[in-house]
C-alpha cells in the first residue's frame, strides 16, 4: 500500500510528515499514478524528439556522413510533426507536466534542495548547446528551456511556501485549516499570475485551445540583452534574435505558473484522504511507466543525446553495408 504505516483515519501532522518523507524515499511508497502519468509525458515526448530529428537533425548527419539513412522517413516525420493532433497533444502533455511538477512540489520539504541541481543542469545544458552550435554552426542554443523554466519554477514555489509555512507556524496550534490554507498560497498566486498573463500578455492560440501565443510587444529603444532578460520572465512578440530562438524556449510566464496551480492541485489531492484514491489501482501493470516516471530527470536530459547519437551511429554504420 502507498505510503503503509499512515494512519488513514487519522494521519495528522505527523502522518502527513511521514507521508512526505516516504514519498521522498523509497521508490515502492510513492504515489504510482504521478510516476504513471510523469512516465507517459516522458514517454511521448522522448518520441516527440526522435521523430523532430529524422526530420530535421538526420538530414545534417547524412550530409555529413554522405548518407542516406532514413531519408524515406523524412516526409512521414515532417507530416506528423505538423499534425493537428501532434501539436494538440503536445501541449496538454506540457502542461501536464508543469503540473505534476508543482504536485510534487507539496510532497517534499526540500524544494530548495530541488532547485539547486535543476538550475546546474540548466545552465550546463546552455553552455553545452551553445558549443555546439559554435561548433555545427547550428542554432541549437537553449537559454531558457524547460529545465530552466522547471528550476525559476520550484523556487518561485519554494519562497512562497517557506513564507507561508513561517506565518503558519507562528499561528496557534489549534488553527490546523488556516495553515492548511496557507499553504495553498502558491497555487493561488500562480492562478493569479495565469490571469494576469491572459488579461494582459496573452492569449489563446486559434488553432489550439491548449497552446498559448503572447500580445506583449516590448518598448522600443531596448537592447538584445534587456529583451532577452524581459523574454525570460515572458514571450515577447515579434522578437527574433536568431541566437535565442535556437533551443526550446519557455518563459516563466505562462508555464512556471502551471507548477504553481499544481502544488494547489497537490495539497487537495494527496493532503486529504483523497490521496488513497488510486492505491488500489497500482500493480505490476504500470511498472513500465512508473520506471520512467520514476527517472524521468535523467532519460529527459540523456534522450536529447542519446538520439541524436545513436542516430549517428546507425549512418556510420550503414557505411559497411553500402
Amino acid at each position: 500500500m502507498i505510503c503503509s504505516g499512515i494512519n488513514e483515519q487519522n494521519p495528522g501532522r505527523a502522518g502527513y510528515t511521514t507521508m512526505v518523507r516516504r514519498y521522498a524515499g523509497r521508490w515502492k511508497d510513492r504515489f504510482w499514478e504521478i510516476d504513471f502519468l510523469r512516465g507517459l509525458c516522458v514517454v511521448l515526448m522522448v518520441f516527440d524528439h526522435f521523430m523532430y530529428c529524422l526530420w530535421d537533425v538526420m538530414p545534417v548527419i547524412n550530409g555529413v556522413l554522405g548518407t542516406s539513412l532514413f531519408d524515406g522517413l523524412r516526409p512521414f516525420a515532417l507530416e506528423y510533426w505538423n499534425w493537428d493532433l501532434r501539436n494538440n497533444v503536445r501541449e496538454v502533455v506540457i502542461l501536464l507536466f508543469f503540473l505534476l511538477c508543482g504536485i510534487s512540489c507539496t510532497l517534499t520539504r526540500g524544494n530548495f534542495r530541488r532547485f539547486i541541481p535543476l538550475a546546474l543542469v540548466a545552465a550546463g545544458l546552455s553552455a553545452v548547446t551553445s558549443v555546439m552550435s559554435e561548433l555545427t554552426g547550428s542554432n541549437m542554443t537553449i537559454f531558457f528551456g524547460v529545465i530552466h523554466m522547471i528550476a525559476a519554477g520550484v523556487l518561485l514555489y519554494a519562497v512562497i511556501d517557506n513564507a507561508a509555512q513561517a506565518v503558519g507556524g507562528a499561528l496557534p496550534q489549534r488553527c490546523g485549516r488556516a495553515r492548511f490554507a496557507l499553504r495553498l498560497l502558491p497555487g493561488l498566486v500562480g492562478v493569479g499570475l495565469l490571469a494576469a498573463y491572459l488579461a494582459l500578455w496573452g492569449d489563446w492560440y486559434a488553432a489550439s485551445p491548449w497552446h498559448f501565443v503572447s500580445t506583449y510587444t516590448p518598448p522600443e529603444g531596448l537592447s538584445d540583452g534587456q529583451k532577452i532578460f524581459q523574454s525570460v520572465f515572458i514571450e515577447l512578440r515579434g522578437f527574433r534574435i536568431e541566437r535565442f530562438y535556437g533551443g526550446d524556449y519557455f518563459p516563466v510566464l505562462p508555464y512556471a505558473a502551471f507548477i504553481l496551480i499544481g502544488g494547489l492541485v497537490g495539497m487537495f489531492a494527496y493532503h486529504t484522504r483523497a490521496r488513497w484514491a488510486f492505491s488500489r489501482l497500482n500493480g505490476a501493470w504500470n511498472s513500465g511507466l512508473c520506471f520512467f516516471g520514476r527517472h524521468a530527470a535523467v532519460i529527459y536530459i540523456a534522450h536529447m543525446v542519446v538520439i541524436p547519437a545513436v542516430l549517428a551511429i546507425l549512418a556510420a554504420a550503414s557505411l559497411l553495408f553500402s
